[in-house]
């Protein structure tokens, strides 16, 4: 049987939700040195409960986006054959239910990402178990509610016909690309080329440098994998798009 993986002693003195919420944006590697005990709970809610606000608060502007994506998603898909009517009761029942996507997906996420950098800082090198893999998954995420403001700012000062996607308010690549006629396989790829990404990715280094005790480069090797396993879905989304 394989040995559990040894939990290092943590080398910063316990803190508490709040103070990992701060450092997080400002003192990264002080927050996983703190929780190298891999006890991501208390993190996590923070994350969900501050997401579902931030979702309620920007619904209003970020609503012009969310449909434009449904209706992409509608006609790209050959099965799909719906009346107006019933187009409009679809919208309905994803927005009556979007906060409890919100709620399980955010979970959902971090324990999947958490996953992968698990298993990728696992063949890297790195000394950690799920527990941590979680942990660092749950606070790369943080960066996230940043996007979410910056995103419903955006939103809020542009032409509502400019709101075409997601892609629209990107900080990265993306926004320069024309999403009705980029290839879903480059858009996948390139959407991920942006401010928020990269932060979340460079988070996942400096959680596997300070949790997994390796060096800077395999962390920044182990980040690159996770990023490139995190296009995956898109890249296979994109291909069946065709």
């Amino acid at each position: 049987m394989t040995e559990p993986t040894a939990v290092p002693p943590p080398t910063e003195k316990p803190g508490g939700v709040l103070e990992d919420f701060i450092d997080i944006f400002v003192a990264p590697a002080r927050v996983f040195q703190r929780r190298v005990d891999g006890k991501f709970g208390p993190g996590l809610l923070v994350l969900v409960v501050a997401s579902l606000v931030l979702f309620f608060a920007t619904r209003s502007v970020m609503q012009p986006i969310f449909d434009a994506e449904f209706t992409r998603g509608i006609s790209a898909s050959p099965s799909a054959n719906m009346t107006p009517e019933q187009i409009e009761a679809a919208k309905a029942a994803i927005a009556t239910f979007a906060p409890l996507f919100v709620a399980v997906g955010i979970p959902i996420g971090a324990l999947l990402l958490g996953l992968a950098v698990w298993l990728v800082g696992r063949v890297v090198g790195a000394k950690v178990g799920y527990m941590q893999g979680a942990t660092i998954a749950t606070f790369a995420m943080f960066p996230r509610l940043i996007q979410s403001v910056v995103g419903a700012v955006q939103a809020f000062m542009m032409d509502e016909s400019k709101l075409i996607s997601t892609q629209s308010i990107s900080l990265g690549v993306g926004r320069f690309l024309d999403v009705q006629t980029t290839s879903p396989v480059v858009m996948g790829l390139l959407g991920r080329v942006d401010v928020f990404t990269i932060w979340v990715t460079i988070l996942i280094g400096i959680g596997l440098k300070q949790m997994g005790r390796i060096t800077t480069g395999q962390a920044a090797v182990g980040a690159v994998v996770v990023w490139v396993v995190g296009a995956l879905p898109l890249l296979l989304g994109g291909f069946r798009a065709g």
